[in-house]
């Protein structure tokens, strides 16, 4: 997914004093640590994922942006597949206005500390989706777990512990006018994203339904195969599921 950086915020603004939005990971509590810039149009979360075993732990605060973590061998954000959004009761948004969720990502070393220099000029923010006045909650999914820059982090993480200990994911809310949420066409992103992934199921078994035809009728259109192909396949399913639950959203498939 390409970066879409915010534009110009509207004068309108969610007051500094409210806490406007809140934030689940799945097997997480509800988070809503979420911090606004002085204008009021911009709130921002750090969320740290200790990956190289060490022994960075972060409490929640108000005051930091920074989510509760568990132990670190649970915490990684490529098993985030989705996340859910919200804005808590009774705090609506301003008038004809939405609010777009980005993330961005850096290694973090063994104090905890961002290590943006490695990034070559900062982190660039991605959009996962938006809220709006007749949608004011809604499941993103992350797109992390076949996300090239996650995975390069996630690796170094785990093979370099002495430099990078650790992936934060930083999301970003923007407060912008309708027009400009609804020129994202976020919804028809959404639409594309989860045809990719039955085309990618329905790929797997096209390719293992593939491998039983052993007379080459597949090229006449064609195929042979026997009659317990789907109750063989959806075992063969389930296994690369335990293996990695994520595999049928990755671009490409084994």
């Amino acid at each position: 997914m390409e970066a879409e950086q915010p534009s110009t915020f509207p004068a309108a603004a969610i007051p500094m004093s409210s806490q406007p939005f809140g934030l689940i990971l799945p097997g997480h509590n509800v988070i809503t640590d979420f911090i606004p810039d002085v204008t009021g149009t911009k709130f921002t979360l750090n969320l740290p994922f200790p990956m190289s075993g060490s022994s960075i732990v972060a409490g929640a605060s108000c005051t930091t942006g920074t989510a509760p973590q568990k132990d670190a061998s649970a915490q990684s954000p490529l098993s985030i597949t989705d996340l859910v959004f919200f804005l808590l009761p009774n705090i609506p948004l301003p008038p004809n206005c939405g609010a777009l969720l980005y993330w961005s990502a850096l290694p973090i070393d063994s104090s905890g500390n961002v290590l943006s220099n490695v990034s070559g000029g900062g982190p660039t923010f991605e959009l996962l989706g938006a809220l709006t006045p007749t949608k004011p909650s809604a499941v993103f999914r992350t797109g992390w777990s076949n996300h090239e820059q996650l995975l390069s982090y996630a690796e170094q993480s785990m093979s370099n512990s002495q430099m990078f200990s650790g992936i934060m994911i930083t999301l970003g809310v923007s407060i912008e006018p309708l027009d400009n949420i609804d020129n994202l066409q976020i919804d028809q992103k959404v639409v594309t994203d989860r045809k990719n992934i039955a085309k990618n199921i329905a790929t797997d078994l096209f390719n293992y339904l593939q491998s039983f035809d052993d007379v080459g009728n597949a090229r006449n259109g064609w195929m042979t195969v026997p009659t317990n192909v789907f109750e063989r396949w959806f075992k063969r399913f389930e296994s690369k599921l335990e293996r990695d639950s994520n595999f049928f959203m990755k671009n490409s498939i084994e």
